[in-house]
């Protein structure tokens, strides 16, 4: 069973069995973790003026990614993950909380929450290869209805200008090869790259 459907069976067992009973103002469990992740993992990670700005988020592990391209050909990695806490624990914060106050707020939530950020400086020249793969992927904004089941993994994918951006959330399953499936296969890739030249730079 996959990360994300473990905690849809989470987010099941809150509603069957919550000790008390939830009113029409109660939140699902799944949106508000996913709005905790938002507090965690703020989209703005830029020092400065931007040419170009990717951000890739990981739900298996609760984490984020971010490039960076400034005028010039400056880039900088940003590195964002939790501290002390897995993904699995966060979703557990999240539905304990909810079950024990159903009016708790995700701010209320994050806040309990530790995030490690690291910045990393790197030039375009070395993240064009990969920068290339991505341009080749061809994925339109009218994507198949599809339900995922067994190795399925989600992921957020937002590229953006300063001017113009765009905004994926897909789950990647390593059996397809629809471009969804195709972008987070890239999305690992990228970061298993990532990790390579901060390692070797630390």
């Amino acid at each position: 069973m996959t990360y994300r459907n473990a905690i849809a069976c989470a987010a099941t067992l809150f509603v069957l069995f919550a000790p008390t009973k939830l009113d029409a103002q109660d939140r699902d469990p799944l949106d508000a973790h996913d709005r905790v992740l938002d507090l965690l993992f703020p989209l703005k990670v830029e020092s400065k003026p931007y040419f170009v700005k990717l951000i890739l988020r990981f739900h298996s592990d609760a984490s984020q990614l971010a490039l960076v391209v400034y005028p010039g050909g400056e880039s900088e990695l940003v590195r964002s993950t939790l501290d002390s806490m897995n993904a699995r624990d966060l979703f557990q914060l999240v539905s304990k909380t909810l079950i024990e106050n159903p009016h708790a707020n995700e701010e209320e939530i994050a806040a309990k929450v530790k995030v490690r950020t690291t910045r990393f400086p790197t030039q375009y020249k070395t993240m064009e290869p990969m920068l290339n793969d991505l341009k080749a992927i061809r994925i339109s904004p009218f994507l198949n209805t599809r339900i995922g089941v067994d190795e399925v993994t989600w992921y957020d994918f937002w590229f953006d200008t300063g001017q113009e951006s765009v905004h994926y959330k897909i789950f990647g399953d390593s059996t397809l090869r629809e471009p969804q499936d195709n972008l987070a296969r890239w999305m690992t890739r990228f970061r298993t790259t990532c990790e390579g030249l901060v390692n070797r730079k630390s």
